[in-house]
Formats: structure tokens, sequence, C-alpha cells
């Protein structure tokens, strides 16, 4: 314990000379260092000169006399001329009539008469109105009759029964084309199996096959196959003509299998 102590206070006695030793030197530096010249000479005055303009006025444009108009001529009056007086008619000088000499006519034989004809004036014509009787009657015109209407125009194009006869044509030549390229079937005709297929057939504006349905069978399946495959490979088409575009839409075609006996 006593140790401690003597180091403490030894500590103390170090800390205190170290204290004195800094105060010692910043002494030092103090005295040392040259002292400051706070003795500056002042700031010179500047002189700021103001000098004053005058403003000339502006210089005013005095427009230049225009010259007067020339003032215009007085009108002179109008020469007169001199009136010449009208020459006076002459008078027409009027000859006297010289008196044609009388010649005395001969007497012609002449019935006398003993006393002379005095033709009497023909009486006045008096005009008189008719009376109501006898005014003429007026004509009364009766109305034209109405024209008649105007005939309704014909249709161009063919007629109905054209066109229905071309329908039943193209049937009946369709169905010789489909028979014509008709293939029995290997199974029914082993068979023996006949029947009749009817076909609906529907076509576009240009007779091309658009579809095909069976609305009768035949009772077999195979020979409906069959009859379906013919009319697609069969060329309808040709046998569409002109009267027929846009007019046939759909047909029916019976399709018959029938087995030829030796």
């Amino acid at each position: 314990m006593q140790a401690v102590l003597k180091e403490s206070k030894q500590f103390n006695h170090v800390i205190e000379w170290c204290l004195i030793a800094s105060l010692l030197i910043h002494a030092a530096i103090m005295f040392t260092l040259p002292k400051p010249d706070y003795d500056l000479p002042p700031p010179k005055k500047q002189e700021i000169q103001i000098e004053l303009v005058k403003e000339e006025p502006p210089a005013v444009t005095v427009p230049a006399p225009t010259p007067p108009e020339p003032a215009p001529p007085t009108p002179q009056p109008p020469k007169q001329q001199p009136v010449q007086p009208k020459a006076e008619p002459r008078p027409i000088e009027q000859k006297p009539l010289e008196p044609k000499p009388v010649v005395p006519q001969k007497p012609e034989h002449a019935t006398e008469s003993p006393h002379p004809v005095v033709e009497s004036p023909a009486p006045p014509v008096i005009a008189a109105k008719p009376s109501a009787s006898e005014a003429k009657p007026e004509v009364v015109v009766p109305p034209a009759p109405p024209a008649p209407p105007a005939e309704p125009a014909k249709p161009s194009g063919p007629s109905e029964g054209d066109i229905e006869a071309a329908r039943n044509a193209f049937k009946a030549a369709a169905q010789r084309e489909i028979q014509k390229n008709l293939r029995y079937p290997r199974i029914a005709m082993d068979r023996g199996i006949e029947g009749v297929t009817n076909l609906h057939i529907t076509f576009d504006d240009h007779g091309n096959v658009i579809s095909i349905e069976v609305i009768e069978s035949s009772g077999n399946k195979a020979l409906d196959d069959a009859a379906i495959a013919t009319v697609t490979k069969s060329q309808l088409k040709s046998l569409f003509n002109d009267i027929l575009r846009g007019r046939l839409k759909s047909t029916n075609v019976p399709v018959s299998f029938k087995l030829v006996s030796n």
C-alpha cells in the first residue's frame, strides 16, 4: 500500500513539472516572436467626378411648303352662230283653167220613153237577232277516254318454261353421267345386294358441286358410299349451261345398283 502511494505522488510531481515546462516554452515563444505593426497607412480617398451634360432638343423638321395648285381655266362661253333668216315660201301661181269646147252629140236611135225612168232605192236590210229557239245548240265534246295502261316490261332472259326444261334436261343428263361412271362395290356384288340410293346434290352459281347428301338410303352402306364417290368423280359442271347459272341451286338424283343376270 505504501508503494502505491509513493508511485502516485511521484506521478503527480511529474505532471507538475511537465506543466511548468510547457508554460516556460510558451513564454519564450511569445518573447521571441516579433510584434505586429498595426500602424498601417490610411487608404487613399477615391475622387469621383460627375459631369452634367445638357440634352440637346431634337431637331424639328419643318415640312417644305407645297406649291399651290394652279387654278382651273375659266370656261369660255360657246360662240353663238348667227341665225340665218328662213326663206319665205314663194306663192304658187295658179294658171287659169281654159274652158273645154263643147262638142254636140248626135242623137242615138233609142226607144222614146214618155217619162224618165227613176230608179227606186233598195230597201234597207234590217239584221234581226236570232230567237232562242233558232239559236244553234252548243256542241259538247266528250272527254277523251283514258289511255290504256302501259304494258309491263317483259323480263329479259329466258322464260319459266325454258328454265324448267333446262332443269329437267340437266337432271337426266346428270343421272346418265353418274350411271356411266358407277362402280359396283365388290362386297355387295359378291353377296348379290341391289338397291337405289337417292342423293340431294347442291351447286353454286357456276355448277360446282358444294355438298352431297343421302336423302333415301339403299339399305346398304357400301352402295351409298359408292354413289357419293361416283358423283364426286363425275364432271357435272360440263352439263351446266348458261340458263341454269344462278337458277339451279340443287337437285335430286337417284343412283341405281342392279346386277346384270347372265
